[in-house]
């Protein structure tokens, strides 16, 4: 009892470390590395920083409620997903209550269903769940089955790294909900926009690009990395925000796949397959052009010499 206490103070110590570093870095969030696009890249610098604040504020006080029940199976096993959307849905309505300045009732059922929130739900275990699994257990067994042994232990500095990307995916997805249902009111877009997205076109161009890269990830980029046993992630640096490819073993999401992403593996493989064989049919005729020029044309132009040679010398 008195180890599970000493346990439970020192992975409070450490998780507000990290969620206080975490906070410290939202004051760079406005400089990127990168071409990629975040919905959070529509926000005035101010009102990026409230919302990463407000995500990294939500997702500690969670872990403290968590840590503080000691039910870690029951909790994340079965209800993760639900889980998830609470704070999504807590987090939302904060922000937007905040922002539009009254009293407004996010639709649970809309931000669900909506894009950005379908395609993180197909990543919870590795974006939401493993993350405290690895705050409450450096060498938490659910971690070490998808890092293991690439990442022997969960270091303070990776698990730091994981929670940058929740906070960062969470408020991208807050903002996407924005953008798809309140950008409409113009006194809202001036309020939370950036003045390059007070026109309507260039608003509309960064939502289709949005989009389409959403798509892109989902159907194509994902698969891919699901492959190359790679996740993406995002990352807070004090130089800004930065995205970054780490080792991860995703089997059973790929086990999982149907339709188009599991026809983007299948494509890889085949690729794969017949660049092997490219790679074996020019070494062949490498060689085999090697062994022309070397012994066949050598021989020829050496009879040719010698005839040469010898008509000469008569």
């Amino acid at each position: 009892m008195i180890t599970k206490i000493q346990n439970n103070i020192i992975n409070k110590s450490v998780a507000v470390n990290i969620f206080s570093r975490v906070l410290y870095k939202t004051t760079f969030a406005n400089k990127k590395g990168g071409q990629f696009i975040l919905s959070i890249d529509l926000l005035k610098a101010e009102i990026k920083k409230d919302l990463l604040c407000l995500t990294s504020t939500k997702l500690e006080s969670f872990f403290q409620s968590f840590l503080k029940k000691g039910q870690r199976n029951s909790s994340f096993k079965y209800y993760r997903k639900q889980l998830f959307l609470k704070i999504l849905y807590e987090i939302c309505e904060e922000f937007l209550n905040k922002q539009y300045g009254c009293k407004l009732k996010v639709n649970f059922k809309t931000l669900k269903n909506e894009l950005y929130t379908v395609h993180l739900l197909k990543d919870l275990e590795i974006l939401f769940q493993v993350p405290f699994y690895g705050l409450i257990d450096p060498k938490d067994p659910q971690f070490l089955s998808i890092y293991y042994p690439v990442y022997s232990k969960a270091s303070e500095p990776f698990i730091e790294a994981l929670l940058d990307n929740l906070i960062i995916e969470i408020s991208n997805c807050v903002v996407y909900f924005t953008v798809i249902n309140f950008s409409s009111i113009y006194l809202f877009r001036q309020t939370i926009y950036r003045s390059k997205f007070l026109s309507l076109r260039n608003l509309e161009r960064f939502k289709n690009n949005l989009i389409w890269q959403i798509r892109l990830k989902t159907y194509i980029q994902n698969p891919t990395d699901l492959y190359d046993n790679c996740y993406r992630i995002y990352i807070l640096r004090t130089n800004g925000i930065s995205n970054r490819l780490i080792y991860a073993n995703r089997t059973n999401q790929i086990q999982s796949l149907t339709s188009f992403p599991l026809a983007i593996i299948s494509s890889i493989e085949l690729r794969d397959f017949l660049l092997s064989r490219l790679d074996e049919t020019i070494y062949f005729l490498s060689n085999s052009l090697r062994f022309l020029f070397t012994n066949v044309l050598g021989q020829i132009i050496g009879l040719i010499w010698r005839g040469i040679i010898e008509g000469l010398k008569r």
